[in-house]
């Protein structure tokens, strides 16, 4: 699978020394947490998720088409304030999205891209990191075909992105899947990664790649 995925299914996710914070500290938990990004069942766009942890404790929403030159992603909390909206960038050679502050235009939190224009095998997501007030990077090793994204800071593994097969669901080409977070890591920021990666996947496979 060399040329598809080098991504290691039983890796461990490592805690980071320091706080890794792009939205919100109060996104910042203590400790490991896990959480499903599920399409909703009935949905007009089917592109809208709602956020659940494993035990269904809402903590976000995420509303929106798939992202089209004109359409967006929005991102509200759980008590439905706007944090953040996700959109292409334009005349990008490859698959580019950004995320902004709230409803702003001009505010970037951060900005996902595959590093190929041909091969999903690896993205990168560029973000300004409020615990050191500069500029940092994450690398996503990716496994297109078990649909398994791993997002390491420098050589830690922060959050593991993951499909769970469900055989309701098998026919209606929606994507319900786990995200293991790593304590000390913005949770908010790491969703809205994993949905820049579905979107980016989508996007190769719209034009067979």
């Amino acid at each position: 699978m060399g040329l598809f995925s080098s991504v290691k299914k039983d890796e461990k996710i490592v805690t980071p020394k320091d706080k890794i914070v792009a939205v919100d500290d109060r996104f910042v938990l203590k400790e490991n947490t896990v959480l499903m990004l599920k399409e909703k069942i009935i949905s007009l766009t089917g592109d809208d998720f709602s956020i659940k942890d494993v035990n269904g404790v809402c903590y976000f929403k995420c509303k929106g088409k798939a992202i089209t030159m004109r359409g967006k992603k929005e991102f509200y909390d759980a008590n439905g304030k706007l944090l953040f909206s996700l959109k292409n960038k334009l005349l990008a050679v490859k698959k580019t999205i950004k995320v902004y502050e709230g409803d702003s235009d001009s505010k970037t939190l951060a900005v996902v891209k595959p590093k190929s224009a041909l091969f999903l095998k690896n993205c990168e997501a560029e973000f300004f990191n409020k615990t050191t007030g500069k500029t940092d990077k994450f690398n996503m090793k990716c496994d297109v075909i078990g649909f398994r994204c791993h997002v390491y800071h420098g050589s830690d593994l922060i959050c593991k992105i993951h499909k769970k097969f469900d055989g309701k669901l098998a026919f209606t080409g929606q994507n319900n899947y786990y995200v293991e977070i790593a304590p000390n890591v913005d949770i908010a920021l790491m969703l809205a990664i994993g949905i820049c990666y579905d979107e980016i996947r989508n996007d190769f496979n719209r034009k067979g790649q």
